[in-house]
């Protein structure tokens, strides 16, 4: 496939990469399938691809990578794989357009003349809502993944030249679509279409809506607010998010302590609301013993409970 006919949505969890997700792929001339951060994850530091006995192992209990329905090539290295997704995935007159959430400093190895679409949304917002998700207990530890995702971006600028990637905001999708997909499409090479924003016909998503953008304003208490600005206000400036007003601070060890305690109980208290507790049990089990059998019949279990909150 043409590298310029592909390009990575490269954005935080909870940074409108689903909605993105169904815009771009009501586009007449755009595929967008979803997620792919299986392609990137098991790249360990270094740029060492992984044994691809052990990554098709892992991928047969990933759930993202079951659903796309792609085969493997068990004679292929890592490299040729990739291609080989890319291949399946393509199609005729179309731009091909993946979502991945992290390790895009990694995506020039394979793909040097990418281009990149730059997703992003208020942290504070993004923290908020990874506690719904079961993923942190409190926004003091909902805003880290955020905090990684733009820490990779910087690294991935680095190695790219600025014509290649662009900005999109969540915020401006939602208040201003015209404009933002007018942008989005110019970048991509394809002309605007306005079926872009008849996504809500098939899915089970609504029309944009302006109450989306800002929740943390109405949702979020003056601590909360302190916890997200204090670990993410060099980022959050950089990209022309404006801080509350709210005095900066520092945490002491009682609240790091008290925060770290409260965000494991809740996570785990979440996963067992969701899995169950003998679930819940034989998966720590079996990673703990390090019981593979077990963990992929229990993982698998775990997998297709999670398929019921897909939204």
């Amino acid at each position: 496939m043409n590298e310029k006919n592909l390009v990575f949505i490269c954005g935080a969890l909870r940074s409108g990469s689903s909605l993105t997700h169904l815009i771009l792929d009501h586009h007449p001339e755009i595929n967008n399938p979803g997620e792919f951060d299986f392609l990137f994850d098991q790249i360990s530091a270094g740029v060492t691809f992984p044994v691809m006995a052990a990554y098709e192992e892992w991928l047969s209990v990933h759930r993202i990578f079951q659903s796309k329905l792609l085969s493997i090539d068990s004679s292929l290295d890592y490299p040729e794989l990739f291609d080989s997704f890319i291949a399946q995935l393509a199609q005729a007159n179309c731009a091909l357009t993946l979502n991945v959430h992290r390790h895009f400093d990694l995506i020039p190895y394979l793909f040097p003349n990418v281009k990149f679409i730059h997703l992003i949304r208020d942290p504070r917002d993004v923290a908020r809502s990874s506690i719904g998700m079961g993923w942190a207990g409190n926004v003091y530890y909902g805003v880290d993944h955020w905090i990684e995702t733009e820490k990779s971006w910087e690294r991935l600028q680095e190695k790219v030249a600025p014509e290649q990637y662009m900005e999109l905001s969540f915020e401006e999708l939602i208040l201003s679509p015209q404009p933002v997909l007018q942008k989005a499409c110019d970048f991509i090479g394809v002309p605007y279409s306005e079926s872009m924003l008849n996504f809500s016909d098939s899915s089970t998503y609504s029309e944009l809506d302006p109450s989306l953008v800002y929740q943390w304003q109405k949702k979020l208490s003056k601590r909360e607010i302190q916890y997200v600005e204090s670990k993410a206000h060099i980022f959050m400036e950089s990209l022309g998010y404006t801080l509350s007003g709210h005095p900066l601070i520092t945490f002491g060890i009682l609240e790091k302590i008290k925060l770290k305690i409260a965000n494991k109980l809740f996570k785990l208290q979440f996963s067992i609301r969701r899995h169950g507790l003998v679930l819940v049990f034989k998966h720590r089990l079996s990673r703990l013993l390090n019981l593979k059998s077990m963990n992929k019949q229990v993982t698998l279990k775990m997998n297709d409970i999670n398929k019921l909150y897909l939204k």
